[in-house]
């Protein structure tokens, strides 16, 4: 796949061959970046044209998550928060007219125009998992090639926990919810992670908590006890009866420890009656602690390791750095300057 501009046009042009035919097609596009995109949607198109399949007609996309995609899910090694991730997005996708669509006709354009509700994170939830069926389709020898599928761009988190903001909560805030926000403000553990913790992870003696599994492959990892957490754990290790340390009390819970649920229903009804803003969330408890831990050691990879995170970039979407100090750090450093050389 060659890239070139005419000395006559503005615009890229694309140039490839397959089985011994030329291509060569305007991108209508004067970025180099969207031009390939757009490149590589022709390539997709003509290889379909080139090499069709011929496998009787070809099934809607409801159809092929139906019998390919929601099995292979289910049977595939992912961790259960992956597995139930693409459930969620399937989901999302179901109600769409995309679902009815035969999966070859689904192409990048289709997926830019997807209208979808929610977050922009929920919205990349629903195209993660159509890239990943479609994906599929290609390695079962269904799709000829996969078209590309471009992700949204996701509000950041900028709402942090101070100490009064904490103050507010946890003078309201019911068990279980108040020990699992201590946990995830002083550990930096994700909610679905502390819900999940047993009584053999906390290693008392050495001031560490061990997670065992997370969502991504560095989520394997130690965090740190805090003294007010672990006497939280003291009092309730003394009524411990099973494996969890937080235990559902439904007799027919599928993993004998409690739901993200059973946190996130109550923590909205405390965050209102505290008259908390609606931009602080649980979750805004991990970018709290990755904050502080940076303020206080300067080390980015040590961040990004206790969060358990695969990449320091994705760390430094958590951090929150106070502006209030700016000022005086460039008063500080002009204070040896000369007035002439300030005037």
């Amino acid at each position: 796949m060659d890239l070139y501009k005419r000395d006559d046009s503005k615009f890229w042009m694309a140039d490839f061959a397959i089985n011994g035919r030329r291509y060569r097609k305007s991108t209508k596009q004067t970025r180099k970046g969207k031009a390939s995109e757009v490149a590589a949607e022709f390539l997709r198109q003509a290889q379909c044209s080139e090499f069709p399949v011929r496998r009787g007609p070809m099934t809607a996309l409801r159809q092929f998550a139906q019998d390919r995609f929601l099995p292979f899910v289910k049977a595939s090694t992912l961790a259960e928060n992956s597995k139930s991730y693409y459930q969620f997005g399937w989901k999302q996708l179901q109600g769409k007219p995309v679902a009815d669509m035969r999966i070859d006709m689904i192409t990048t354009s289709v997926a830019d125009t997807l209208e979808l509700s929610g977050t922009g994170s929920n919205q990349n939830c629903a195209l993660r998992t159509l890239r990943r069926m479609l994906s599929l389709a290609y390695e079962y020898g269904i799709l000829q090639a996969a078209p590309r599928i471009k992700l949204r761009k996701e509000n950041q988190r900028t709402a942090i926990w101070d100490a009064k903001s904490e103050e507010a909560l946890l003078k309201v805030a019911p068990q279980p919810l108040k020990d699992v926000f201590l946990l995830c403000h002083d550990s930096g553990m994700r909610p679905d992670e502390i819900i999940a913790l047993r009584w053999d992870d906390v290693l008392w003696d050495k001031n560490l908590i061990f997670v065992r599994e997370g969502k991504t492959r560095k989520a394997t990892r130690h965090v740190p006890l805090s003294d007010r957490v672990r006497d939280r754990l003291r009092v309730r290790a003394k009524g411990a009866k099973t494996e969890w340390v937080f235990p559902s009390k439904r007799k027919k819970s599928k993993t004998g420890h409690i739901t993200h649920t059973a946190i996130e229903k109550p923590f909205r009804m405390v965050r209102k009656a505290a008259k908390l803003p609606k931009e602080l969330v649980l979750y805004s408890a991990r970018h709290s602690f990755a904050t502080d831990l940076l303020d206080r050691t300067g080390n980015i990879k040590l961040v990004s390791d206790v969060l358990g995170h695969e990449s320091v970039t994705t760390t430094q979407k958590y951090l929150h750095p106070a502006l209030k100090n700016l000022a005086e750090i460039v008063n500080q450093r002009n204070a040896g300057r000369t007035a002439e050389a300030a005037a």
